[in-house]
């Protein structure tokens, strides 16, 4: 009953993810602007990050279940087509994710095991494209999502816990992410995943 079961913490993951996309086509708001679609096909890696704040609540000892709120970004770069001529397109991707996690630490020492498994539900939010053009300005356009489902992804990691005092703690895990796709959106689907490095800085309550 002594025991502290309660925590906070700030995340942050570096990650690089890798998408096959069937022939998407995505049309950003012009605001006046004249622009091209941007046309994704193929195997496509890109970089992102995860950041935010967590809940993790112990249970029993060695097992623990975590939550919060993080935003989550993923950047793709590529080529414009060649009809639009020479410069690049970034695309954005941005959400809302909400992890739902089952997490093992099997000691209580100073530095032990730490790993992770569960469920991340992503809530697309408005996104961003910036198209580089030769010998013309660059563009700054939006591109609301082509669905308002949330993506569903399952997650695995597997780290170390260092205590750094009785109320500090440091994570640190490898995780891999792998998308599960849009319930009733089967047809838009392009499998995903993601490799990364969890951190998280924990006070305990």
């Amino acid at each position: 009953m002594g025991q502290h079961k309660l925590s906070i913490s700030s995340t942050v993951t570096p990650a690089i993810g890798h998408t096959d996309y069937h022939a998407r086509s995505l049309y950003p708001e012009s605001d006046g602007q004249v622009v091209e679609p941007v046309f994704l096909d193929g195997s496509r890696w890109s970089s992102g990050y995860a950041a935010g704040l967590s809940i993790s609540y112990v249970y029993q000892p060695g097992w623990s279940v975590s939550s919060g709120i993080w935003f989550h970004q993923i950047t793709t770069r590529q080529t414009r087509q060649p009809s639009a001529g020479e410069g690049t397109v970034t695309l954005r991707n941005r959400r809302l994710r909400i992890p739902l996690l089952l997490n093992f630490c099997p000691s209580n020492h100073r530095l032990s095991p730490y790993f992770s498994f569960g469920l991340l539900t992503d809530f697309p939010i408005l996104s961003r494209v910036v198209v580089t053009r030769s010998g013309e300005s660059t563009q700054n356009l939006r591109l609301k999502p082509l669905l308002p489902r949330p993506f569903f992804y399952g997650l695995l990691g597997a780290g170390v816990r260092y205590k750094l005092t009785d109320r500090y703690t440091f994570i640190g895990q490898p995780v891999l992410t792998y998308s599960f796709g849009q319930l009733g959106a089967s047809f838009m689907h392009d499998p995903a995943f993601e490799i990364g490095l969890q951190t998280q800085l924990a006070y305990t309550f």
